[in-house]
């Protein structure tokens, strides 16, 4: 490799290190040991999974298909799972959406873990419960505006709600700013 390639190489990849990670609905192995410690102290709570979306398939498919436009596919969209940088403090944070087994209604939880992540018995910096989220998810990054904010609600819809951050947790906001 020429001595510009490698100088374009190496720019190309500060450039990627650089930039703040976008959202995406994988969550790491450092996010599942954090949330695995948490649930050992709370059994009656389960990861939420796709089968929980009650009649969401069309609408998962299409988010990672994309719709055109500004909405680009999102291939790894998980309606519970969301991975990004929701405070704005550079550091990846993490959301999932659980399920209370001890209800029967409203049984969804969403918890928000900033970060860093080295210690694995973190307390979450949100927690809401009784969530009916069984036609919703959680969405962020791209094409919404800067800075990216954790929204949670129904697809297609301006019903729901957005956290910001507020003091190291977040507030629950109605409007989309």
């Amino acid at each position: 490799m020429s001595f510009a390639n490698r100088i374009c190489a190496i720019g190309l990849l500060a450039a990627l290190w650089l930039q703040p990670a976008l959202a995406s609905h994988v969550l790491k192995a450092e996010h599942r040991r954090v949330l695995d410690g948490w649930l050992k102290q709370h059994p009656n709570l389960r990861l939420a999974a796709l089968d929980d979306c009650e009649g969401c398939r069309d609408d998962i498919e299409q988010t990672r298909r994309g719709s055109g436009g500004p909405w680009r596919p999102v291939p790894d969209y998980h309606p519970y799972r969301a991975v990004g940088d929701f405070n704005g403090d550079g550091r990846q944070d993490f959301a999932v959406v659980l399920v209370d087994t001890s209800k029967r209604d409203k049984v969804f939880v969403l918890v928000v873990f900033n970060g860093p992540f080295r210690d694995i018995a973190k307390p979450p910096a949100f927690l809401e419960t009784g969530m009916d989220l069984r036609h919703g998810g959680l969405f962020s990054g791209p094409p919404r505006p800067k800075p990216y904010r954790l929204l949670v609600g129904p697809f297609e819809s301006d019903a729901g709600g957005v956290l910001k951050p507020r003091n190291g947790s977040y507030r629950w906001s109605d409007d989309e700013r």
